[in-house]
């Protein structure tokens, strides 16, 4: 160990760690405190953890609050507040801590005329960690510089798996159709109608993506009976009697649907049968942007109420602009039909003059999203071409040059597509989608189809492949494609989408490790084994680096957040707990883990600790409660 400096250096950052998580708790003063506009200043609030009285060593009140919406919606984007201590004014919102004299006020809470924050108090335990948190760094990154380390020495031999790690450290950026055809618009018709504005899941967005979701969620696809979706969105809006008639025939389960429903039948029928009541009502349909008198943008629906202080003029389009449409379709008069579209659309942006409505070249860019986000499909190929380079690559066919090109062609149109989906994404919302689940999994699949494409080894490139697909399999999950929405102000964070992707990556490569491990004790050729379970130790460790500085960029960000860098959340728990199965067989140069050093003992293992994967992803994500459950 006297040669290995930055060995030593990352054990001694997890003591200094440990030292400031114990200073923290118990020195470090936690607790909430409620202001409201208008009153008097205060001096104490309500402390949760630490010593003391819950007493400030000044006086504190609130001066004003904010809440900043999202262009051309109702939606929050950031809440702001600004507090007066003795004279001075301090602003606090999401992601912006105020701080005065080493007291810390946190955004937790806002309402009407009153701000709800999270205070600490720490001066000495935070700074110790953070110290603990660059020193861990300094280890990790100087750990692949020391020459006289086992895993060196193992890279050295076998440099090809230089190829994979270069890659993953270097990518941060019907149903049954019956026999009488449904009456709904003509396709070109039901195509511009798809491009009229409506208010859908808390955002602008056009009627296209409200018609995928809305058929997505009756017939569990995109068509039906042949027809598109903004043809089965208008089928329902200007035929509802017709299209209610056909799917209560189709479905009679809607018929029996109990008042409490209790089965997962019973409330997925429930589900469906509120959809079509929704449907009927034209409550979903938001198309009619109008200014508030408070200034702020609000979106109404085809029957809802209409204030009294609207001008006439918006009253009149209001009330005649889909009647109209629906008279003419009735008629058959398409092209007038159409040219009352375009009035509405153009209706639209003139109500909402001031607001930022999405450009036609981002309702272009949604309306190709919609169409061409299918992960399931590209999982399906990139399965078949993954799990054949894994099958081939076991058997001595003579040479395999052709196998190999045949991959990367593939591992390149794959990371084409994955590389596409988020970049629209990202365009579209206007956030760097690594926000939630699906987005996340969109971004593995991508880091693993640009590690195929980097890597020679017709192995690694056909694990990698698999883990792509995989992802995509899992993006799908949710439904056809990540849904584009909103970023939540909490999320609003820089630190989000590097403690994202720096995680994402280690999971990948965890996950390419499982794969490889499964072929070796698949095979019966000693030398495969061997050579897949030294790939597998070039890998490991600067996975597990990776989860670690993951895991601690997220704890800086739940410090500038709420207040505290450790919270024993599930998924804070269950990534501590699988870094340190991971970390166990890191130390496979160890002569007290020398078992490791057996490659069928190490792929035994990693195929076993790809649970934790599977549980601190799914498990914390969906399953259990926290502050993770957004995802």
């Amino acid at each position: 160990m006297k040669h290995q400096p930055f060995t030593i250096l990352l054990h001694i950052a997890l003591a200094v760690m440990l030292v400031g998580a114990i200073v923290t708790h118990f020195f470090g003063i936690q607790g909430t405190l409620t202001l409201t506009e208008g009153a008097e200043p205060v001096a104490r609030f309500e402390k949760s953890s630490g010593p003391g009285r819950g007493e400030f060593p000044f006086s504190v009140s609130l001066d004003k609050v904010e809440i900043i919406y999202y262009p051309a919606t109702a939606t929050p984007m950031d809440f702001r507040s600004v507090v007066d201590i003795d004279g001075r004014k301090i602003a606090v919102a999401m992601n912006k801590v105020g701080e005065c004299r080493g007291w810390r006020f946190y955004q937790s809470g806002i309402g009407p005329g009153y701000s709800v924050f999270s205070i600490s108090h720490d001066p000495f335990g935070t700074g110790i960690t953070y110290v603990g948190y660059a020193m861990l760094g300094i280890g990790m990154l100087g750990f692949f510089f020391q020459k006289k380390t086992a895993w060196r020495a193992l890279l050295r031999k076998y440099r090809k798996g230089l190829a994979v790690m270069a890659l993953l450290l270097a990518v941060v950026p019907a149903h049954a159709a019956t026999a009488e055809r449904l009456p709904a618009m003509q396709r070109p018709l039901a195509a511009n109608f798809g491009r009229v504005l409506v208010y859908w899941h808390d955002r602008v967005c056009p009627m296209q993506t409200l018609a995928r979701d809305v058929a997505a969620s009756l017939y569990g696809s995109c068509t039906y009976q042949g027809l598109t979706s903004e043809q089965i969105l208008s089928g329902w809006l200007f035929y509802y009697d017709q299209w209610r008639g056909d799917y209560i025939q189709t479905h009679p389960e809607l018929m029996s649907v109990p008042a409490f429903p209790a089965t997962k039948a019973e409330k997925k029928a429930a589900e469906k049968l509120a959809l079509v009541q929704w449907l009927g009502t034209g409550e979903i349909f938001k198309i009619y942007p109008y200014h508030t008198v408070e200034g702020r943008m609000e979106w109404l629906s085809l029957t809802g109420w209409r204030p009294s202080s609207m001008e006439l003029d918006q009253w009149v389009f209001m009330q005649a602009a889909m009647p109209t449409i629906k008279d003419l379709l009735m008629r058959g008069k398409n092209v007038q039909a159409n040219e009352e579209l375009e009035k509405l659309k153009e209706g639209q942006r003139r109500y909402a003059v001031g607001a930022a409505l999405p450009s036609e070249a981002k309702i272009d860019a949604e309306r190709i999203y919609n169409a061409a986000a299918r992960p399931a499909i590209a999982g399906i190929f990139a399965i078949v071409l993954g799990l054949s380079s894994l099958i081939l690559s076991l058997f001595p066919i003579g040479s395999k040059r052709w196998m190999r090109a045949g991959a990367f062609v593939a591992a390149i149109a794959l990371c084409l597509y994955a590389a596409s989906i988020m970049g629209l994404l990202w365009w579209i919302s206007g956030h760097l989608p690594l926000s939630n689940g699906p987005e996340t999994m969109m971004f593995m699949a991508l880091a693993s189809f640009a590690g195929a494409c980097l890597c020679g080894n017709l192995t690694l490139r056909g694990g990698l492949m698999t883990v792509g697909a995989m992802a995509l399999f899992v993006t799908a999950m949710g439904g056809s494609a990540p849904q584009i929405g909103t970023m939540m102000p909490v999320l609003s964070s820089p630190l989000l989408s590097v403690h994202v992707m720096v995680v994402m990556i280690a999971y990948a490569m965890f996950m390419l490790m499982a794969i490889l491990s499964a072929v070796a004790l698949l095979s019966r050729t000693p030398e495969r084994s061997r050579q897949l379970g030294s790939l597998n130790r070039i890998m490991l460790t600067p996975a597990v680096c990776l989860l670690g500085v993951g895991i601690f960029i997220g704890a800086v960000w739940a410090n500038q957040t709420w207040g505290r860098y450790w919270g024993w959340d599930p998924k804070e728990t269950c990534a501590l707990v699988m870094w340190l199965v991971y970390a166990l067989p890191a130390h496979w140069g160890s002569r007290r883990l020398s078992a490791f050093r057996k490659d069928r003992v190490l792929h035994a293992y990693l195929l076993c600790a790809i649970l934790t994967v599977i549980f601190t992803y799914f498990g914390a994500n969906y399953l259990l409660g926290g502050l993770h459950s957004y995802a």
